[in-house]
């Protein structure tokens, strides 16, 4: 039993005093160890007041024994039902009395004419442990919400913001002192805290610690503050779970560290950004599609990829200089922003080249959207100091999930519908069209097409640079004593096999990639050539541009830039250039040649003798190779017609003072019947194949001998 003499010492007994002494009676004989003045018998309510004041501070218990509903009792029962303090006893054998107090909330009512002199006690017992119980509670919610307010007050003096989220996302606690948004309080969805651009890669993010719950650490997520400069935010957290080991959530810290990274802004266009256009770059672009990709299938939604190209672009270039190129590409990349929805994507993948992302669209809309770019587009010209220039677009669109689900594939289908919207002439769109897909998967492209675009995006070491020499016929060395290779590109495939170029470059040029190869080729080539010369070593490189690659002025300007820096020795590098390239645009051509050979570089025409035009390009352009096609060269000396063209050749070259190559000499006989014609060089496995390292000393002794 509990110590009764000390508690009771609390208890107040209200009622007439034959009912308060019956009660007292019954508790004694109920084996309680208490002396009369352990009960207070109080009769009035002034009494009970004092009574309170000299037992307390507060009684904690109050009995009240009655006999009948008086007006009195009314009242104690009435107030004492409202005293959280206390417990409440009413004991009684007067149903009104006892139905009172029911509906008064005591929560011990006794009929003492039912009950035992032992029940009454050990209810009175269970009253008292009750309110120990009660004033423990009390006592614990003082402190857990002195915690409480502890805790807010401090999170709300914390430089950093403290968050915490449900399951859902939703924000379930956010200090208030900083904060990546003003309205990022309690209810509100951590998405809408920081930039719409981040709500897919913050989705993505939470989605896969959802399925695999863990601590996170260092993760960047950006917002903007009231005056619109960009605030990175380091968030770190950890899994909230239930009882049951349930996730309930993730809470955690988010910290302000934009004062560490230098010009923020800057950084975050620079990474994320077109620095000429302030459009997606390329990088940000195809991380962004994946996700929209994800997005989509996840909530069942359809949207298109557009490919865009600037029509007649390269003649601008070329008619009104760089700068006001430059400033056609920020023009078109203006319309292009003002002509989407908040959501969806534009961006400047490569030299003229843009990408836009329709989400939430339907395939029926998509035509509608584009006819009104281009209406924009024409009713916006280009206003230059001499005149306007309207431009005009052309596209290749491929739809989600209708076409293809995977980023990769749906670039390479509008990249293929681009390609024949331009062949079928300018300011075109066209769909992705199944049937040539089709034929083109037959055939491998699309297979070509998805491996080449993960090599230039995120394995460019699997394009390697093989070399193969040009020999000099009439001694082992050229004329100031360098080795003279061509650079070849071959592909490292997923399972390891080395690809011939022959593989893969017809389906590169006909799906827009080709130029982001030469520009990988030619930029390596550069880096080694300074590797090479920085050695003393002197060596000469002669490189494949494909006539496309023309086209593309980032290449160009960058290709431009590189030489400057580079440095290298004169006609150390050799771009070689095909007949088909010419015939595509031969002014384009010839003022590419025009800056080069300022910057040092020097040029070969390639596959001469195979068009029709070859002597006619001798005499127009500055060259300092031809190079004669293998199909005269492979069987020369059994050949009396191939022989004949090719002395021709080598006449009007000389005549020229332009050096001659034989390309694919395979036989010493053919070596001999070519060095006897006056041709300087030759290049074939009569000397060596392509080699991954350069192979000067092979050749030579293979030659002497």
């Amino acid at each position: 039993m509990m110590n009764t003499a000390k508690t009771l010492a609390q208890v107040i007994l209200v009622g007439a005093p034959d009912r308060t002494n019956r009660f007292r009676d019954m508790v004694r004989a109920g084996g309680g160890h208490w002396s009369t003045d352990d009960l207070l018998q109080v009769m009035g309510m002034e009494e009970v007041a004092v009574a309170a004041k000299r037992v307390a501070p507060e009684p904690s218990l109050v009995v009240i024994c009655a006999g009948n509903l008086t007006a009195e009792i009314e009242q104690w029962l009435g107030s004492a039902g409202r005293m959280d303090h206390v417990v409440n006893v009413t004991v009684s054998d007067s149903r009104p009395v006892l139905e009172f107090a029911q509906q008064n909330g005591h929560p011990l009512v006794l009929n003492d004419a039912q009950l035992g002199p032992a029940a009454v006690s050990d209810a009175l017992i269970m009253a008292l442990e009750m309110q120990n119980l009660r004033a423990q509670r009390t006592k614990l919610q003082g402190l857990y919400d002195m915690a409480e307010d502890r805790f807010r007050d401090m999170a709300d003096l914390y430089a950093d913001w403290l968050w915490e989220i449900d399951s859902d996302l939703k924000l379930v606690f956010s200090s208030s002192r900083k904060r990546p948004a003003s309205g990022a309080s309690a209810g509100s969805m951590l998405t809408g805290c920081f930039l719409p651009e981040e709500k897919l890669r913050i989705e993505d993010d939470f989605a896969e610690l959802a399925r695999s719950p863990r601590p996170f650490h260092d993760r960047d997520y950006w917002s903007q503050d009231p005056y619109g400069s960009r605030i990175c935010w380091n968030v770190s957290g950890m899994p909230v779970l239930d009882s049951g080991g349930n996730l309930k959530g993730f809470r955690g810290v988010a910290r302000d560290v934009s004062s560490m990274k230098a010009a923020t802004d800057q950084i975050y266009y620079l990474v994320n950004h077109d620095t000429l256009t302030g459009v997606m770059n390329r990088q940000r672009f195809q991380d962004e599609m994946v996700r929209t990709l994800r997005a989509a299938k996840r909530e069942q939604r359809s949207g298109a990829l557009v490919l865009l190209d600037i029509d007649r672009f390269a003649y601008v270039n070329q008619t009104y200089g760089h700068q006001v190129g430059d400033k056609l590409l920020i023009h078109i990349a203006q319309v292009l922003k003002d002509n989407v929805r908040t959501g969806d994507l534009v961006s400047r993948l490569d030299g003229d080249q843009f990408a836009i992302v329709l989400r939430d669209v339907r395939p029926e809309d998509v035509d509608g959207r584009l006819e009104r770019l281009q209406s924009t587009l024409a009713s916006r010209p280009m206003a230059t100091e001499n005149g306007s220039i309207t431009l005009n677009l052309s596209g290749g669109v491929s739809l989600y999930p209708h076409d293809a689900e995977s980023a990769d594939t749906l670039l390479a289908m509008a990249i293929g519908a681009l390609e024949r919207a331009k062949v079928r002439g300018p300011h075109r769109f066209e769909r992705h069209d199944p049937e040539q897909h089709n034929a083109a998967v037959n055939n491998g492209q699309m297979e070509w097409v998805e491996l080449l675009n993960e090599c230039l995006t995120n394995h460019k070491t699997r394009l390697v640079l093989y070399y193969q020499p040009i020999v000099p016929l009439g001694g082992p060395a050229v004329k100031d004593g360098a080795e003279h290779y061509e650079v070849l590109v071959r592909l490292i495939d997923r399972e390891g096999n080395l690809i011939v170029p022959g593989k893969f470059i017809s389906t590169a040029e006909e799906f827009g990639l080709v130029s982001k190869i030469d520009a990988l080729v030619t930029m390596r080539a550069i880096d080694m050539l300074q590797l090479w010369h920085s050695q003393g070593r002197k060596v000469h490189l002669s490189v494949n541009l494909s006539g496309k690659t023309f086209d593309d002025t980032a290449f160009t300007e960058s290709l431009k830039t590189t030489l400057k820096a580079a440095r290298l020795p004169e006609k150390s590098l050799i771009f070689e250039i095909t007949e088909t390239a010419l015939l595509r645009d031969l002014q384009l051509v010839k003022t590419f040649m025009t800056d080069m050979r300022a910057l040092g570089a020097g040029f070969a025409l390639d596959d001469c003798g195979v068009g029709y035009s070859s002597f006619n390009y001798i005499r127009q352009l500055e060259l300092d190779f031809i190079k004669i096609d293998g199909s005269f060269v492979r069987n020369l000396h059994m050949n009396d017609d191939d022989q004949a063209f090719v002395k021709a050749l080598a006449d009007v070259a000389k005549q020229k003072n332009i050096s001659t190559v034989a390309e694919m000499v395979e036989h010493e006989a053919a070596m001999i019947a070519l060095r006897n014609m006056g041709i300087d060089f030759g290049q074939g496995f009569f000397f060596a194949p392509p080699s991954a390292e350069l192979q000067s000393s092979t050749w030579n002794q293979k030659f002497l001998n």
